[in-house]
């Protein structure tokens, strides 16, 4: 009897392993499959980027953009609300067929842009590359090591349990924390069986599962945090962030050399930047000076930065144009939340539409109209910050890679 139990024990535990293993192959074979596509399309919607699916060839007349960034290019709307799809919309509509692939990745910085544009750059077709950048945050991210430098291309989104813009339930992304994958895929596949395909989203339209109001001291913290850059200070301390920018601004350089395409970077301001009475607030509640603050700081380091390193790189700040929106009392950021609201959103679409076509397509001069007049505000008047002296303390920046 001891025996035959044994026998039994034994046989159940080769089971539970081959199962084990059969579920890390599959899983590690899907994973490749999806992010490696050799068919003639590449379902991003199953990749869990904030997307549908792209055909990997244009079609005749098509401009194409590969957009890479964080959550502020993923976005907290949804994928028709987006500034990449307003941008080709707009774009469209104007007579120039166009479309913006968006690949933004939540919680990522320079180094997981780097991977992706290299990744996808060779797998979809394109005649354009832009990096968002957001400048509250991305490069004090890296300086302080808060994403990791190793986080994988797609790597977030792809282990997500639930799909973000829709609520979806992803078996593909079965949630890790039984030890064994095996475990994970039968709990998950039993709790989409007993409550349903979706979960529940109670967020306000067209925003989605990664909208995310933060509690006040959350928020404030992160307000702080989203300051720093702009701080004098702590430009030294960011210098890796500084010197990841400027590896970025080579990549592109070096791609857009490479492969004949388009190349550049969208800078996004924190509310921060446009919004002097929440920094007040921030700065008050944290005992710091007010005054150690520039919020042009950030959008002119960047354009320094790319200037020296990747100068053939186009840049667009969308600084000025949220400052005079914000200026005039358009809400563009929902209470507590660190991303834009729906109008933020399209505001940066249309902005993103008027860059390309006058960088890129030069459309007839009123294509685009009806366009919001803040698109034309100038820059703003440089802060107090000293810029070279900050550009020091991040730098050297060596010049140009050569061709």
């Amino acid at each position: 009897m001891r025996k035959k139990c044994l026998l039994v024990m034994a046989g159940a535990v080769l089971l539970v392993g081959l199962g084990e293993i059969a579920c890390r192959l599959i899983e590690q074979a899907y994973d490749s499959a999806a992010l490696n596509p050799t068919g003639d399309s590449v379902n991003l919607t199953a990749l869990n980027y904030n997307d549908t699916t792209v055909p990997r060839r244009k079609t005749p007349g098509e401009f194409r953009i590969l957009e890479f960034g964080d959550s502020y290019v993923y976005s907290t709307v949804k994928t028709d609300f987006t500034p990449s799809s307003v941008a080709s919309d707009l774009l469209g509509q104007a007579g120039a067929s166009t479309r913006m692939v968006n690949l933004g990745e939540p919680g990522t910085s320079f180094h997981q842009y780097r991977k992706a544009m290299r990744h996808w750059a060779g797998l979809i077709e394109a005649d354009a590359l832009v990096v968002g950048v957001f400048l509250g945050n991305d490069c004090v991210e890296v300086a302080r090591r808060i994403v990791p430098d190793d986080l994988p291309v797609n790597g977030w989104l792809r282990d997500n349990f639930v799909e973000i813009t829709t609520g979806r339930k992803r078996l593909t992304g079965a949630r890790h924390g039984h030890g064994l994958r095996l475990i994970d895929f039968v709990v998950d596949a039993v709790n989409i069986e007993t409550t349903g395909q979706y979960v529940t989203m109670d967020v306000p339209e067209p925003h989605s599962g990664l909208y995310s109001p933060l509690p006040e001291a959350r928020f404030l913290e992160l307000t702080r945090l989203f300051a720093v850059a702009g701080e004098p200070a702590h430009s030294a301390e960011l210098a890796p962030g500084w010197q990841a920018l400027a590896e970025t601004g080579r990549d592109l350089s070096r791609l857009g050399r490479e492969r004949g395409m388009r190349v550049a970077v969208v800078l996004s301001p924190a509310e921060v930047a446009v919004n002097a009475g929440l920094w007040r607030k921030a700065a008050l509640e944290a005992g710091i000076d007010p005054q150690s603050f520039d919020p042009t700081l950030p959008g002119r380091m960047a354009e320094a930065v790319l200037a020296k390193v990747a100068p053939d790189v186009a840049v667009l700040d969308l600084t000025p144009v949220f400052a005079c929106a914000a200026a005039r009392g358009d809400v563009l950021y929902p209470p507590r939340e660190i991303h834009w609201n729906a109008a933020g959103n399209r505001l940066a679409g249309q902005a993103l539409a008027r860059f390309v076509d006058r960088t890129w397509l030069g459309l007839p001069k009123d294509a685009l109209d009806g366009a919001d007049p803040c698109l034309d505000a100038a820059p703003l008047p440089a802060g107090p910050a000293n810029l070279e002296a900050c550009l020091a303390a991040a730098g050297p920046f060596a010049g140009p890679a050569r061709p």
